[in-house]
């Protein structure tokens, strides 16, 4: 099988989330990634929750399909051999701070002069010129995300969107470059940092703080510019409903709370009143099961759906059709299920799943 990547090895020496998301598409695709570790110096998410016989979870959804190399590069010998992977390789990807890298003797400056095809791929929280440790939950707090996500008081995401949305940012950088070498017959460097993706991330809110010099709300489970978009009780739960327009909105009144059809005809207007219309809405939502109102909401073609759990998602077999989600057998984790394909093209597919790889094999 013709698999996107079956030419490009990449040599990855970075750690935890950001990265290994990273190089874990081009191992989905094809590639040839060798991770870069030592018995002293490993991914320190080899250790993180959940562990089972030894091996843990967070780290074999991160690493799959590679190769653990185990190679000292603070060594003389561990740099020429590292040296030699690189004169090999497309792709190199590292998350060190910018100073440990020259002092390692593997900044971009040195390796480009081995291999001039060579994509050199950073990441890191401030870009190269700030030596500063970046975490998740660190740049959650320094971007501003943290400020008003919450109900009346800063909440942190519970899974790690800045690394994720690193991660991502960085793919797309090496794909492009990879284009461009085909042109060119050169390589590049490609550098992202975290806080830059958190402000990214921001999206319209930076915009309107700048409009109005006011730092937005705590919006709880509401939109900061789109009313209603947001979660709401229902007499057994809770649903997420999508309406985007005035025409949803009006139809929305029309069947489910007709008492208010032609009022609050405007995303601005219900903006102002969203505290209001809430609990109007979560007033009569409280007559429907959360199936039912989905049910009727779809009937209406208006966006929603319950807030499912982890267990619903594992027991949709459409997931699983679609190759969102995989089922596995680990020989440690035993049964486990895994995100899949997050990209869908025509012809290429992931094959079956490799286990990440013990240290050093």
């Amino acid at each position: 099988m013709d698999r996107l990547f079956e030419w490009i090895k990449v040599v990855d020496c970075s750690r935890v989330f950001s990265g290994p998301f990273c190089s874990r598409f081009f191992s989905d695709y094809g590639a040839e990634v060798l991770k870069i570790e030592t018995p002293d110096f490993f991914d320190e998410s080899r250790l993180f929750y959940p562990i089972k016989n030894g091996k843990s979870g967070y780290f074999e959804v991160l690493n799959r399909w590679k190769e653990s190399i185990n190679i000292d590069i603070t060594t003389q010998k561990g740099l020429e051999d590292f040296y030699e992977l690189i004169k090999g390789a497309d792709i190199f990807i590292e998350n060190f701070s910018p100073w440990v890298k020259k002092r390692l003797k593997i900044d971009y400056d040195t390796l480009s002069r081995m291999n001039p095809r060579l994509i050199y791929w950073s990441v890191n929280g401030y870009w190269e010129n700030w030596d500063k440790k970046a975490y998740d939950v660190i740049v959650q707090a320094e971007s501003g995300i943290a400020s008003f996500n919450g109900e009346n008081k800063p909440i942190k995401n519970a899974t790690a969107m800045i690394d994720a949305f690193s991660g991502n940012s960085l793919a797309l950088g090496i794909a492009s470059l990879l284009y461009k070498r085909e042109k060119t017959g050169r390589g590049d460097f490609v550098n992202v940092s975290m806080i830059s993706c958190g402000f990214q991330l921001l999206k319209q809110n930076i915009i309107a703080t700048s409009i109005t010099g006011m730092n937005p709300e705590f919006p709880g489970n509401q939109d900061t510019s789109i009313f209603p978009f947001g979660f709401y009780k229902t007499q057994d739960g809770n649903i997420a409903i999508a309406i985007w327009n005035d025409v949803l909105w009006e139809r929305f009144c029309e069947h489910i709370i007709p008492e208010i059809a032609g009022q609050f005809t405007s995303n601005s207007q219900r903006m102002v009143a969203k505290e209001h219309l809430v609990k109007n809405m979560e007033y009569v939502f409280d007559n429907y099961t959360t199936d039912e109102l989905v049910r009727k909401l779809e009937w209406l073609w208006i966006p929603c759906w319950k807030i499912a759990s982890i267990t619903d998602l594992i027991d949709t077999p459409k997931f699983f059709e679609e190759n969102y989600l995989k089922k596995m057998h680990h020989p440690e984790l035993w049964e486990i299920v895994v995100p899949y394909e997050f990209v869908h093209f025509n012809q290429y597919k992931i094959e079956a799943i490799r286990s990440a790889p013990d240290l050093g094999s």
